[in-house]
């Protein structure tokens, strides 16, 4: 994979383990649209467009130290996915989702979306989430930004309920006012486990928000989500209970756990059931 940054671009050649659509689509974030054959995608304050065509990923943006990071572009991917390919029962996942980036997003972004994200559908979740941006974020160029804590101080349980919140109303109200800077600086100070407990002391943060927050929103690897998806997809008589599956599955990808979960999600989702089950 080649990249060449300018001031208001990266162009990404052979990105050999680099997909946009599957990147994007696999659940971990919502801040995005489908633009003139490509993607306008929403993080923090920043936007940009992405297009992919043949052997080229060209991003268009006016802070491309931001994407590259964002996109975890010095990450060694291929060598990543080579070590989950070892693993007999994740090689057809892992090689159909090689393309799957974990990206390296907001917490507070990632504390809001995700309690939006329970018991919910991507398109509502990504209208609400919408709604808001509009209602309390700051106008960019092309769309809004995330709004600030500050700014979301300002919104009453009624405010978040008119977005279509529903009964996350109260939790946002709530988290607003607990997810402040310092709670957010011990959270990233903790040890994973550790960060994930405290992550629940937060209302409306259960264990499988708890899990994408840890993944998404703190860059830890080591997390398994587990959501509808993969619970039917990895249950058995044995693993008969999300937090079953959660410490098996950790206890076998270890510091690839997070990545290992997003090939099974997309595996399980956009391919068929997954069959790969160790037990």
């Amino acid at each position: 994979m080649k990249i060449t940054k300018d001031k208001n671009s990266i162009v990404i050649t052979d990105p050999e383990c680099f997909s946009v659509k599957d990147t994007l689509e696999c659940g971990q974030v919502f801040r995005f649209g489908q633009s003139d054959g490509g993607y306008v995608l929403h993080a923090s304050d920043k936007v940009c467009k992405i297009t992919e065509n043949g052997c080229e990923i060209k991003i268009i943006t006016d802070d491309p130290d931001f994407f590259c990071r964002y996109f975890a572009l010095d990450v060694d991917y291929p060598a990543l996915n080579e070590k989950l390919c070892a693993f007999s029962e994740l090689a057809d996942a892992a090689q159909a989702g090689k393309g799957i980036r974990l990206l390296r997003q907001d917490p507070f972004e990632m504390i809001i979306s995700f309690i939006i994200s329970a018991n919910n559908n991507i398109p509502r979740i990504k209208g609400i989430i919408g709604r808001l941006c509009e209602k309390a974020g700051k106008k960019l160029s092309e769309g809004y930004a995330f709004p600030s804590r500050e700014s979301l101080l300002e919104l009453s349980v009624e405010d978040f309920a008119a977005l279509g919140a529903g009964y996350r109303a109260q939790y946002l109200y709530e988290a607003s006012r607990t997810v402040t800077d310092e709670f957010i600086g011990e959270v990233l100070a903790l040890p994973t486990e550790d960060a994930r407990k405290k992550l629940l002391t937060v209302k409306g943060v259960g264990p499988k928000v708890a899990d994408c927050i840890v993944l998404f929103g703190l860059g830890r690897g080591d997390s398994f989500p587990v959501d509808t998806w993969i619970k039917q997809s990895l249950s058995t008589e044995e693993l008969d209970t999300p937090q079953k599956v959660h410490d098996y599955y950790m206890s076998r990808y270890g510091e690839l756990s997070g990545l290992a979960q997003q090939y099974i999600f997309h595996y399980a989702r956009n391919l068929g059931s997954f069959v790969g089950k160790v037990k």
